[in-house]
């Protein structure tokens, strides 16, 4: 059992939810050595026990980790993005693990030690490409991309703040499920590959206030074409790559901005939850499964074909 400090907590797990970048440290990487590395960022549990000067934290509480064991409040720096769990620093897959007093965060009533392992990550990213840093009016149009875990927490803050939302991903299946989470439009870019212009379309030229953008390289000219004058593209993934052109000219001329997204801080997380519990919102969950099936839930989320979340059960 490790063995808790001053500022620590002993967190027993009981669910851990995958995100991409797990794949991505799991994979082999020449220009890395991650041999002993603790993965997975994401867990929900109970505390077991507390160090002598913890305040915001006691045993028998619910709790979740953050992303960022040491980000409490105010913009990003270097010092605050050292410690990300499952990168960095050893992660949270494990039955106990001891975490920083400000590397928790209370559980929202209401919610499953599944659901609740869904937000530090793709819950938090989600928050803060969406309304977690600007104002969404009930009117305001927000294009979203794809149905995995950051798209549809964006869908379900940005449906919940009263936007009109455009949802675009290249399944029929995907938007059908979609649509049951929360009202929008749909766009399967297979076939409208244009997808852009459809938007413009749409919205009679107006464009969307907001864009998430969580295709990166491939997606970024499209976005930035069908942004609103004054808009927003909120930067948050790179599923065909991180290094795109960035049409400068265009945004520019519209005044539009390019604001890039890095999960956010502990203080984003507790206005998040806040938030989710005065709009009564669950996390989608796409599948659970047990810790001997973890290799089983590593190559379904690759696939691709999920809708939200995918958890692991301890």
């Amino acid at each position: 059992m490790p063995a808790v400090g001053d500022h620590q907590v002993l967190v027993h797990v009981r669910a851990v939810s995958l995100n991409r970048g797990d794949l991505e440290m799991l994979a082999p990487d020449p220009q890395r050595n991650s041999a002993g590395l603790q993965v997975a960022s994401d867990a929900a549990g109970d505390v077991v026990s507390v160090g002598k000067h913890v305040m915001q934290a006691r045993p028998g509480m619910r709790v979740t980790s953050t992303y960022f064991r040491r980000w409490v409040d105010g913009p990003p720096s270097g010092e605050k993005l050292a410690a990300a769990l499952g990168a960095s620093v050893d992660g949270v897959l494990a039955d106990y693990v001891v975490l920083d007093d400000t590397g928790v965060v209370p559980i929202p009533s209401g919610l499953t030690y599944e659901q609740a392992a869904t937000l530090p990550t793709a819950g938090l990213t989600a928050w803060n490409a969406s309304i977690g840093h600007r104002v969404i009016r009930p009117g305001s149009i927000v294009l979203i991309q794809g149905t995995g875990g950051v798209s549809t927490f964006a869908l379900q803050f940005a449906s919940a703040a009263g936007a009109r939302v455009i949802l675009t991903s290249s399944s029929d299946a995907k938007l059908e499920r979609a649509r049951a989470i929360a009202p929008n439009e749909e766009i399967n870019y297979r076939t409208v590959p244009d997808w852009s212009e459809r938007v413009l379309a749409l919205t009679h030229g107006h464009g969307a206030d907001l864009v998430i953008d969580v295709g990166g390289k491939s997606t970024l000219p499209q976005s930035i074409r069908c942004v609103a004058y004054g808009g927003t593209v909120a930067l948050v993934g790179g599923l065909t790559g991180y290094d795109g052109e960035l049409p400068a000219l265009a945004l520019l001329m519209k005044g539009a901005r390019a604001q890039g997204v890095y999960v956010g801080s502990r203080a984003d997380f507790l206005r998040m939850n806040a938030f989710i519990t005065a709009h009564h919102l669950h996390p989608v969950i796409d599948r659970v499964f047990t810790l001997d099936r973890y290799d089983e839930a590593l190559k379904y989320m690759a696939a691709g074909n999920f809708v939200g979340k995918i958890v692991l059960q301890l």
